[in-house]
């Protein structure tokens, strides 16, 4: 479990980080042996109220309300990704999101304190509606033609195992790519909701002795960056 986990001292409280594949039955079990063994005070997950409620009841909002509130060049985007996500999980046969899910239902069956720390959903959905349509079409694009196999997002095609955690280079490179590339969407999907989530563990860490947190990979080293 070394390999997977890091443990960092915030204030009096310490935070053990168990990043994680959203679609990888490896990470799945690797959340449950790391709450087992550390046994912590507090499981810490990357949702918020709304994300957990629509994990744990499969809801879905009527499409014409879902457009309405997004827009179509929002709605369109987020209904691309997600059928994406979920071909990537039938893949694997692991529900996108049945990480952070083992988190919530381990953690409660062992009396555990969970924290819900991401930014609110609807917040992060607003954020991207008020983001230019330039910005959104090309990241309509760059799915499209990841998608049908004409170019890799990286611009170099990648050999990755969906069931386990991608190789830290591989996310590091990705996370540069979207920086650069779409740097709207990594100020709201990546640093806007580490700040958010930083600060939320920074408030647990002076509650807690420990801390587990699990965390999508792409935001573990933004994290440990703000709670230095």
């Amino acid at each position: 479990m070394g390999v997977f986990m890091d443990e960092r001292e915030v204030n009096k409280g310490s935070i053990i980080f168990v990043p994680t594949s959203h679609i990888a039955g490896e990470s799945v079990n690797h959340v449950k042996e790391a709450i087992a063994k550390e046994r912590p005070d507090c499981v810490a997950v990357e949702l918020d109220a709304g994300r957990y409620h629509a994990l744990s009841v499969q809801h879905t909002k009527n499409t014409l309300e879902t457009v309405r509130l997004l827009g179509v060049s929002t709605f369109a985007l987020f209904w691309i990704m997600k059928k994406l996500q979920d071909y990537l999980g039938s893949r694997t046969g692991i529900l996108p999101g049945s990480d952070m899910l083992a988190g919530v239902e381990t953690a409660k069956a062992n009396g555990i304190t969970v924290a819900l720390i991401d930014q609110p959903i609807g917040a992060t959905f607003y954020k991207i509606k008020k983001l230019p349509v330039a910005e959104k079409m090309k990241l309509l694009k760059l799915l499209f033609l990841a998608v049908i196999g004409i170019a890799a997002p990286l611009g170099k095609k990648e050999k990755i195992d969906l069931d386990r955690l991608p190789p830290g280079k591989l996310i590091k490179e990705a996370m540069t790519f979207l920086e650069n590339e779409l740097p709207g969407f990594y100020r709201i999907l990546v640093s806007e909701r580490n700040a958010v989530m930083a600060a939320n563990l920074q408030e647990l860490a002076c509650r807690f002795p420990k801390t587990v947190c699990v965390i999508g990979a792409a935001h573990e080293s933004g994290i440990k960056s703000l709670l230095r």
